[in-house]
C-alpha cells in the first residue's frame, strides 16, 4: 500500500472516532440541557405561581361579584315572578271561596235568581286614608259621573267603603274600618251573618254573630248583601283571631296603598236611599234593647 493510501485510511478513521465523540458528547449535553431545563422550569414556577396568585386575585374577586350579582338578578327576578304567582292564586283562592258560598245558597233555594247590574267607575284617591279620629278618603270623581251617596268603593281586593258625601267632581268614602262604619256581612264557609265594625286600626271586629256560629281564622268574610246597598259576596276580609265573642277581621285591602279605586254605581233600583246618615245606614242589623220580639225567640223564651 502506497504511503499515501495509508494516510488516507487513517485520517478517516480519526474522522470517524471524532464523530462517534461528538455524537456521544451531544446525547450527554442534550440529556444534561433537559434536566436542567426542567429544574430550571420548576424554580420558575415555584417562584411566579405566588405572583399570579396575588394578580388574580382581584380577577377572582371581581368574577364572584359578577356571579353574585347575576345570582342576586335571577333570585330578584324569580321572588318577582313568585309574588306574581302568590297574588294570582290569593285572587283565585277568594273568587273560589266566594262562588262555593254562591253555591251554598243557590242550592239551599230554589227558583231563579237575578243578577244586580252595576256600573264600574274608576277614580284616583286624592289623599291618604286614616287618622286619628277617622278613616276616610277623598276621591277624584263626582256626580258629574253619576255616583251616589251609597255607592259602594272596592279594589280589585275587595271592599274598601262607601260613598257618603259627593260634590261636583270630588267625593268622600267612609272606609270599613273608620269606626262609624257598620257593613253587613257573612262568612263564606258557613255562610253564618253577621257585622263588622270598624275600630279606626287595621283590624275590624266581628259582631253580632248567632250563638252557634264557630268562625275559624282564616276563613273569608263577605258582603251579605243585607238591605240592597252593598251586592253581596265582595272580599271583606278574612277572620285573624278567635277569642270568645271577640273577633278579629283583617281587611282584604291594605288602605296604606290605595291609588286606584272603583265605584260601583246602579243596580240599587227600589231600594230606598233617601237616609244615609250613618246611624241608619252603616247599621243595618236592629239595634238590641229589652223587648221581646216573637222572632229570635228560642223554646226556653230566651232572645237568640
Amino acid at each position: 500500500m502506497r504511503p499515501s493510501d495509508k494516510a488516507k485510511v487513517r485520517h478517516r478513521r480519526l474522522v470517524h472516532v471524532v464523530l462517534i465523540a461528538l455524537s456521544f458528547s451531544l446525547m450527554f449535553i442534550g440529556k444534561a440541557d433537559l434536566v436542567a431545563m426542567r429544574d430550571l422550569r420548576m424554580s420558575s414556577n415555584d417562584f411566579l405561581a405566588p405572583v399570579i396568585d396575588f394578580v388574580s386575585a382581584p380577577i377572582r374577586g371581581v368574577e364572584t361579584m359578577a356571579e353574585g350579582i347575576r345570582t342576586v338578578a335571577s333570585l330578584r327576578a324569580e321572588n318577582v315572578r313568585l309574588q306574581a304567582e302568590n297574588d294570582l292564586l290569593q285572587r283565585w283562592r277568594r273568587r273560589a271561596e266566594i262562588l262555593e258560598s254562591e253555591n251554598q245558597q243557590l242550592r239551599s233555594v230554589t227558583g231563579t235568581v237575578s243578577d244586580e247590574i252595576r256600573s264600574l267607575i274608576t277614580a284616583r284617591a286624592v289623599t291618604a286614608p286614616g287618622g286619628s279620629f277617622a278613616h276616610t278618603i277623598l276621591i277624584a270623581i263626582g256626580n258629574e259621573s253619576g255616583i251616589a251617596a251609597g255607592d259602594p268603593v272596592i279594589t280589585s281586593n275587595g271592599l274598601v267603603g262607601i260613598v257618603y258625601e259627593v260634590g261636583r267632581a270630588y267625593a268622600r268614602v267612609l272606609m270599613i274600618s273608620d269606626i262609624n262604619a257598620r257593613i253587613p256581612v257573612m262568612l263564606a264557609s258557613s255562610s253564618w251573618p253577621g257585622l263588622t265594625i270598624g275600630r279606626n286600626d287595621e283590624y275590624l271586629e266581628l259582631a253580632f254573630l248567632p250563638a252557634e256560629a264557630r268562625p275559624e281564622v282564616g276563613e273569608l268574610v263577605l258582603t251579605s248583601g243585607h238591605g240592597g246597598i252593598l251586592p253581596a259576596g265582595l272580599a271583606v276580609g278574612r277572620v285573624d283571631r278567635v277569642d270568645g265573642d271577640d273577633i278579629r277581621v283583617l281587611p282584604a285591602v291594605e288602605f296604606r296603598n290605595l291609588g286606584y279605586v272603583s265605584v260601583l254605581i246602579g243596580g240599587t233600583e227600589g231600594v230606598d236611599r233617601s237616609d244615609l246618615s250613618q246611624g241608619s245606614f252603616f247599621t243595618p242589623l236592629p239595634i238590641d234593647d229589652d223587648k221581646r220580639l216573637l222572632e229570635g225567640l228560642n223554646a226556653s223564651g230566651t232572645r237568640q
